[in-house]
């Protein structure tokens, strides 16, 4: 990047933080293709990427006010556009924690004899049950409906609610085989 064109991406970054909205446009204009570069690289996928990127020019304008003039503009968007490919790498490993019963059996490990293979038929089938018996949203949450959507809500609530799930999923547990 040359230093032309980096200083503008300053200059419009401290315009716009004194409150001069006709700056929007020319950071718009400057920052936008090099951070959709920068976050493209980071992300992967094209159209993660566009969103990420979108959120971290949310990010940037919402916080400009933050903005230390005496700092180079372009390096403190490139942060904020770290943070945010980060958080998107944990929202997408976190979606990828759910499991499924069915695959449960598939990477158990080699059973040693009979017994063990009947215990743990045993064992799946008594999961299939309990869960066939919470809410669809529960099963949905865990991973366990995966013909439904998934779903798609922030980290924290996303947390709250598979601890509900988990937390109603041993009740039932409790109630169709005892304390545990």
């Amino acid at each position: 990047m040359d230093s032309v064109r980096r200083k503008s991406i300053h200059d419009a970054m401290v315009r716009l933080s004194d409150g001069d909205r006709g700056a929007f446009q020319i950071l718009l204009d400057e920052l936008w293709p090099v951070l959709f570069a920068f976050v493209r690289r980071g992300v992967g996928h094209e159209q993660d990427a566009e969103d990420v990127a979108q959120e971290v020019f949310l990010r940037l304008c919402s916080r400009i006010s933050d903005f230390d003039r005496e700092r180079d503009g372009l390096s403190w968007a490139f942060g904020i556009a770290a943070y945010e490919i980060m958080t998107h790498r944990r929202r997408t490993r976190r979606r990828q924690e759910a499991f499924d019963v069915a695959e449960l059996g598939e990477h158990a490990a080699p059973l040693a004899s009979q017994e063990e293979a009947t215990i743990q038929g045993e064992l799946l089938a008594a999961l299939a049950q309990a869960t066939g018996m919470l809410s669809t949203e529960d099963r949905s949450t865990l991973g366990l409906a995966p013909e439904l959507v998934a779903i798609d809500l922030p980290s924290p609530t996303l947390r709250k609610r598979r601890q509900r799930a988990l937390d109603r999923l041993r009740i039932v547990w409790r109630k169709l085989y005892g304390q545990p």
